[in-house]
């Protein structure tokens, strides 16, 4: 082989190697990473986030969602698979223990025996950064309060506060209060909102 040829030969071989180099690093598809599962779109180069891919969801962050209600409302399994359960075709949340409530919306229920409603609270009480509701809360994904709301079986649930969690008394006024004086009020309708798996506001109002 003389060396013109032998050259071009060469050529094409480290083009291949550098065109399957590449061909490996840039591949449409789920990616498992710190925890989570990513879904690396090919076409745009980027992970894809906020949209659905077959039966599983990718969040705002790109990481699927497990054991949560999607922003708009199918809620999904702790495979990250949709349930088939949805807030348009069901009249009921089902519980999974009393592991934390972490779906983005709005959280609501009467806190006295009312013939009108299901979303009876028995109870509220906090335990350092755990909110604990034993009862029945009526839960929606707009976190404004506006969406559809589905019926939570009476069961406890657990929600995460943090230190930015904001505690309220609403009456025709809006009065911040702190934790330990949130803790010894009551009154006749509790709200929670969770954003991001943790309570952002919650709150009494009349």
């Amino acid at each position: 082989m003389n060396r013109k040829k032998f050259k071009t030969l060469r050529i094409l071989v480290v083009t291949a190697l550098i065109t399957a180099l590449f061909s490996l690093t840039a591949f449409a598809g789920w990616e498992y990473e710190y925890g989570d599962w990513y879904y690396y779109d090919d076409y745009s180069g980027y992970y894809l986030a906020n949209q659905w891919v077959g039966n599983y969801y990718l969040g705002s962050d790109g990481a699927m969602l497990i054991n949560s209600w999607t922003p708009d409302g199918y809620y999904v399994g702790s495979d990250g698979e949709w349930t088939g359960q949805s807030i348009y075709n069901t009249g009921n949340y089902y519980s999974y223990g009393n592991s934390f409530e972490t779906s983005s919306g709005r959280y609501f229920g009467i806190t006295y025996a009312d013939t009108y409603t299901n979303s009876y609270v028995a109870s509220v009480s906090i335990d350092g950064d755990i909110l604990t509701v034993v009862g029945s809360l009526e839960y929606t994904y707009d976190p404004d309060g506006w969406g559809s709301s589905t019926t939570m079986a009476y069961d406890t649930y657990q929600f995460q506060l943090y230190s930015g969690t904001q505690y309220m008394i609403i009456d025709e006024e809006v009065h911040y209060v702190t934790k330990s004086q949130f803790m010894n009020m009551y009154g006749p309708v509790l709200s929670i909102v969770v954003s991001n798996g943790v309570v952002t506001e919650v709150y009494y109002s009349a």
